[in-house]
Formats: C-alpha cells, sequence, structure tokens
C-alpha cells in the first residue's frame, strides 16, 4: 500500500521532503524520479507503470514547469487508469495549470497533514486499500473518486 511519490530532478527537494514527513507518519511510500534525462520514454512508462500497480496512491510533485511537460497529462492518465488516489504537490510559487484542478494539490505542511489523515482513513475503514489479484474496477473507481473529493474539500476549507 505505498504512496508513489512522482518528481522530476528540479523538485527532488519538496519530494524528499514530503517523503520524510509521510515516513513520520507511517505512510510507506516509494520515490520515483520521472526524468527524461539518460532514459527512453519506454523505460520511464514502463518503470512508473510497475511502481503504480504496487501503490494505492500517487503524489505528483509539480512545479509548473512541470505540469506543461508531456509526461505529466500522461501520468495523470495512467493513475486514473489503475483507479489510484491522485493527489498534487505543488512546488514553487506559480499555480497549476486549471487542467490538474480535478485533483487535490497541497501547497504546505497542513496539507500534507491533511492527507495523511485521509490516506489513515482510508487504512481504518479499508476502503479498497488492499490490492487484490482480480480487482473490482468500479469500486475502486468509486473510493478514489471519493478520496479525490474529500481531500479537495479539507483543502479548501483548512482542516
Amino acid at each position: 500500500m505505498p504512496v508513489v511519490i512522482c518528481y522530476r530532478h528540479n523538485e527532488r527537494l519538496d519530494a524528499f521532503i514530503l517523503n520524510e514527513r509521510l515516513l513520520l507518519e507511517d505512510v510507506p511510500t516509494q520515490l520515483v524520479q520521472f526524468d527524461s534525462t539518460g532514459q527512453t520514454t519506454e523505460d520511464l512508462c514502463g518503470g512508473l507503470c510497475q511502481q503504480l500497480s504496487d501503490a494505492t496512491h500517487l503524489i505528483g510533485v509539480l512545479s509548473s514547469e512541470g505540469a506543461q511537460q508531456w509526461w505529466t497529462a500522461w501520468l495523470m492518465g495512467a493513475a486514473v487508469m489503475a483507479s489510484r488516489r491522485v493527489s498534487l504537490y505543488q512546488s514553487g510559487a506559480q499555480s497549476l495549470p486549471e487542467h490538474l484542478g480535478k485533483w487535490p494539490v497541497m501547497r504546505s505542511r497542513e496539507h500534507i497533514e491533511l492527507f495523511v489523515r485521509a490516506y489513515h482513513d482510508e487504512r481504518t475503514f479499508e476502503r479498497a486499500m488492499s490490492l487484490p489479484p482480480v480487482r473490482l474496477h468500479s469500486v475502486d473507481r468509486s473510493n478514489a473518486d471519493f478520496f479525490h473529493a474529500d481531500l479537495k474539500a479539507k483543502i479548501r476549507r483548512g482542516f
């Protein structure tokens, strides 16, 4: 049930801080650097698909520049197709593009705390957090949508 934290080299400090914070809260994580430097597109996509298959959540660490890259749209699409809970962590002060507004966007330490609470709530209530061999896609999709809506609402309200 790890959380995959996907980042580009430029956002590694934010990714490492986020990773340490989640580990302190007993949330298992997997850091995945998603840069095209020295890797083929096929290697990048194949590696991420493998990481997503072993996880229940994805956090994309994005700057406004990274949000415009091709891989961001691909990453979101792959996570949604796999019915993963998707969240974004905004790196930098500029806002992310409007099309990424479907998913919760964390910008501060308080938002990370809200993510941790939502993660633990899912674990407590066992909302399809395990990864059985045969998945009930509609149940996963409904639970992922609930997670997105709930976390977005909490971030908007501030609690």
